[in-house]
């Protein structure tokens, strides 16, 4: 696909810069969010509510989801029409010896009202017909043309480019939840609800995509872990999720999240591969499925089903038939080592005491959580080889030992960030809300298998950089562009030789020095020129190679793309969507007071419900507004982070 980097969007990143570096501690409340209405009267604002009027009733966009490894391709729709779905896959436009795939389409029809949500006969709604095709014999760094047929007619040829299969981008998003902004009100007084907190949620979802990929533009797929809608049976919001410019260049890896759970609307919308391994307990939204990217082998739950059984026996499938794999991870959607205040002490860590030796036994490197809408990651964890309570969602409330229960950690290593070399355990990722339709609080006291959190009421991203020897997560704002505060990248190396430190040099000498800002690129040559120095020594340790293997591959994903950014006085193009594809064993527990609390959050003074729902308070960031009204005034879009009085539904 053409990944030149659109501009569009600088105005609106500088803006939020400033906005969300000038007034973030002023806010009162638990509950946050960003409403997309306070972007100064920009343009781009004015024409996606216009263009969401057509968006909201479009249940026919596709989606490219992952295939069963990195040669394949999944895709899914709708159609009204009952047909045999197929795809064609061509290196060129005009679509000249395309290969053509068919497909399955569900026989029974599913029904969408008026209001677009499903429902369960042809009186109450219009028909149509979940379609899947998957396609196969994808090259590495090769560009492809694909259309997909619908309603008896061919699309256009959409355009999507491979990258490395071997050293490979992955994005990370935490709950996008289109829709979960209701019950706020905007700047323009829209009570937010229903289609308003749709339209709202999914215009950030798409800004924080392009964003993302503007800043990677080698990204091979997109993650997101869980909570892609608010409700599960709310079609227009899947509408706003699909719309996002990406979703047809980029294939999406997705886990079911609790407000995904209860609808078949999942299923029908996402292709996933290997979902069939077990499915005993399995949500009516779907199951678990697995695939390899490269060298790594990804294993996705759904731990909506407690049934941890049905977990283990898709776990061990997947690693009996990749035993070569050199990263495992694992991707769910409750967080049961996160820090945020709403889950992390309650439904959130459901299934820790059966997960955690499940991660054990079958050597799990990383686990990828959402859920709980803040920041985090742990230090290397393993369970404690002692027999606990298996909780599920019928036993656990009543018990008083719970939390107590839930202490089956060992805590393996004390490093915060940077570099671990063949690390005991598993580190425990907790991804922040994407869009930033709503955020919530950290934990008042930072449990100590955490290693660093934030809460910055920002969206944010993250960065998987994975190579033969190393695994890098670096987490970024979307507001800045910078690394988010109060996060540092963090790199796992397994063992290297001098083979694999000179393969990582010879990669890194492809970069150019104009691609990447002076800074960054410093750090990176730094980097480089040390790693030559102990590939050329002869007496270098096996430790000195694996720690220049972890330096040079730290430096590479922390290296940043040089913007442009526009003079002040230029608006940003009226575009509701800008187009992203222009392309030791340590028993004893470190002390968590080490790592400062990298939330600027004030002290709480309301106290959550009893369903784990804060209550939002009634102050007013008057800072941001008169920020926003400068901004207004220069011509320059900004997405303001705002707090309101309604209570958000959980």
């Amino acid at each position: 696909m053409n990944l030149k980097r659109s501009k569009k969007l600088a105005c609106a990143v500088l803006a939020l810069t400033m906005a969300a570096s000038s007034g973030m501690s002023v806010f009162a409340a638990t509950e946050h969010w960003n409403d997309a209405s306070a972007t100064g009267g920009s343009a781009a604002w004015a024409a996606w509510k216009t263009e969401w009027e057509t968006v909201k009733k479009d249940y026919q966009k596709v989606a490219l989801t992952v295939g069963s490894d990195e040669t394949k391709l999944n895709f899914s729709w709708y159609s009204k029409t009952q047909e045999v779905p197929k795809v064609r896959l061509a290196d060129n436009k005009e679509m000249k010896d395309a290969k053509e795939f068919s497909g399955t389409q569900d026989a029974a029809a599913k029904y969408i009202s008026e209001e677009g949500t499903t429902v369960e006969t042809a009186e109450e709604g219009e028909a149509y017909y979940a379609s899947k095709v998957s396609v196969d014999g994808l090259n590495e760094n090769s560009t492809y043309y694909y259309q997909y047929f619908q309603n008896g007619e061919w699309s256009e040829a959409i355009e999507f480019t491979t990258q490395d299969f071997d050293s490979f981008k992955a994005l990370l998003f935490g709950d996008p939840q289109i829709g979960a902004c209701k019950g706020q009100v905007s700047s323009e007084n829209d009570e937010m609800s229903g289609y308003l907190a749709a339209r709202n949620d999914a215009f950030n979802w798409n800004v924080t995509l392009n964003t993302a990929l503007n800043a990677n533009p080698d990204t091979n797929f997109l993650l997101t872990a869980g909570d892609q809608v608010n409700s599960s049976s709310n079609e227009y919001e899947y509408a706003g999720f699909l719309n996002a410019s990406a979703i047809q260049n980029y294939a999406l890896s997705t886990a079911i999240g609790n407000h995904d759970s209860s609808n078949s609307n999942y299923s029908d919308h996402y292709n996933n591969p290997n979902s069939g391994a077990a499915v005993e307990g399995a949500t009516v939204a779907g199951t678990d499925y697995y695939y390899t990217y490269g060298n790594t082998l990804f294993v996705i739950l759904d731990t909506n089903n407690y049934n941890c059984a049905t977990h283990e026996a898709v776990i061990k499938q997947a690693v009996a038939e990749n035993p070569d794999a050199k990263w495992r991870v694992v991707m769910f959607h409750q967080d049961i080592y996160g820090s945020g205040k709403d889950h992390s002490d309650s439904d959130g860590i459901v299934l820790r005491t059966q997960l955690t030796p499940i991660m054990d036994e079958y050597d799990i490197d990383v686990v990828l959580q959402g859920h709980d809408h803040t920041y985090s990651r742990t230090y290397q964890l393993s369970g404690d080889g002692k027999e606990h309570t298996a909780y599920d969602n019928t036993n656990y409330k009543d018990d008083p030992n719970y939390l107590e229960e839930n202490n089956c950690y060992v805590i393996n290593s004390d490093t915060v960030g940077g570099t671990v070399v063949d690390p005991e355990g598993t580190v425990y990722l907790e991804a922040n809300s994407a869009t930033g339709s709503k955020f919530y609080e950290l934990i008042e006291g930072q449990q100590d298998y955490v290693a660093e959190r934030s809460q910055t009421w920002t969206p944010s991203y993250s960065v998987l950089s994975v190579d033969e020897n190393s695994f890098t997560i670096a987490t970024y704002d979307v507001t800045t562009g910078e690394m988010l505060g109060g996060s540092s990248a963090y790199t796992i190396v397994k063992s290297a030789d001098k083979a694999a430190l000179n393969a990582e040099i010879e990669e890194a000498k492809k970069l150019s020095k104009d691609d990447y800002t002076a800074e960054s690129w410093t750090a990176f040559e730094n980097a480089l020129k040390a790693a030559e120095a102990v590939a050329a020594d002869a007496e270098a340790t096996d430790s000195e190679v694996s720690q220049a293997v972890a330096d040079l591959a730290k430096a590479k994903a922390e290296l940043v793309l040089v913007e442009e950014t526009p003079a002040p006085s230029e608006k940003p193009e009226a575009t509701a969507t800008p187009d992203a594809t222009e392309k030791p064993d340590a028993t004893e527990k470190p002390d968590a007071t080490a790592t400062p609390d990298a939330t600027t959050k004030p002290e709480a003074t309301v106290t959550p419900d009893a369903d784990n729902n804060p209550t939002t308070g009634d102050s007013t960031n008057v800072a941001l507004y008169a920020i926003v009204a400068a901004l207004s005034a220069l011509g320059i879009g900004a997405i303001v982070y705002s707090e309101k009085r309604k209570k958000n539904a959980q």
